[in-house]
């Protein structure tokens, strides 16, 4: 999964902050089109951002995660990562959620909103992660702007940043073109000592 312009500018602008710069993931040689069957490609380096957040919260990520297989349990193959502004943190959401999964050893794949794969009966195992970006923008909730943009989902999870208050009635909304609200994510928590409660 690649990181969007506004991902990849937040994350320069995120390093840029720091007192010591972070090396970058070093970028994988192009692969030739076709690959000897004993060949393999290195993973990128594990210090990345995505690594970062998970390191910081690895309980919080946990506990979303079983929220997802929960769901999943109960019949929900795609579940969107949603927002009400434009660089909430879906992206980055996604790729961690996705991470934590595969290291759970489920099958999940991340696909934008246009992109979820329609193969596969409702039996099949894997986990599909929407990167389904502004769903609810500011102002009165649009019904069939809502069920345009969850076309092929059945849950979801709101990314809000922090500060930020949602929509009073998202979770009502979802469940009135039936799709499963799975709970608010604050992002951007200051982590500093002065932003602590």
């Amino acid at each position: 999964m690649t990181l969007d312009f506004l991902d990849a500018a937040f994350v320069d602008r995120w390093q840029a902050s720091l007192p010591t710069a972070i090396p970058a993931a070093p970028a994988l040689a192009p692969v030739a089109p076709a690959l000897p069957p004993a060949t393999t490609i290195a993973a990128p380096a594990a210090d990345d951002f995505v690594d970062r957040l998970l390191a910081a919260a690895r309980t919080e990520w946990e506990t979303l995660a079983d929220e997802v297989v929960a769901a999943r349990g109960r019949g929900r193959r795609a579940v969107a990562i949603v927002a009400c502004e434009r660089a909430a943190g879906c992206s980055t959401l996604t790729a961690g959620l996705v991470r934590v999964l595969h290291e759970r050893g489920r099958e999940a794949i991340a696909c934008g909103s246009g992109a979820i794969p329609t193969t596969g009966a409702t039996h099949d195992k894997r986990i599909v992660l929407v990167d389904g970006g502004v769903w609810f923008p500011p102002g009165r909730i649009n019904r069939q702007r809502l069920l345009v943009a969850a076309s092929g989902c059945d849950a979801a999870i709101l990314v809000i940043r922090s500060g930020r208050r949602p929509p009073a009635a998202w979770s009502t909304c979802l469940e009135a073109i039936g799709v499963e609200p799975l709970g608010e994510v604050v992002s951007f928590v200051p982590t500093t000592a002065a932003g602590q409660p």
